[in-house]
């Protein structure tokens, strides 16, 4: 009863966290779009971070799935 209580919390707190990065991932694309950096380097930093966000969601995906097993 106590680990079905406790996987789930982390179920849900894994899905609030792949929720959450998806926005940011939305939140930098609408920066490369409509705003100039300061530096010459702002963009290439705003896709590296897309990048990032991009594999974490797709590791958080991966736990998510094995829970639901």
């Amino acid at each position: 009863l106590c680990c079905l209580i406790v996987k789930k919390k982390f179920k849900k707190r894994l899905e609030k966290q792949i929720q959450g990065l998806k926005k940011q991932i939305e939140k930098h694309k609408e920066k490369l779009i409509n705003e100039f950096g300061r530096k010459d380097t702002t963009h290439d930093y705003w896709k590296k971070e897309i990048k990032q966000f991009e594999e974490q969601v797709e590791e958080r995906e991966k736990m998510l799935d094995k829970l639901r097993d």
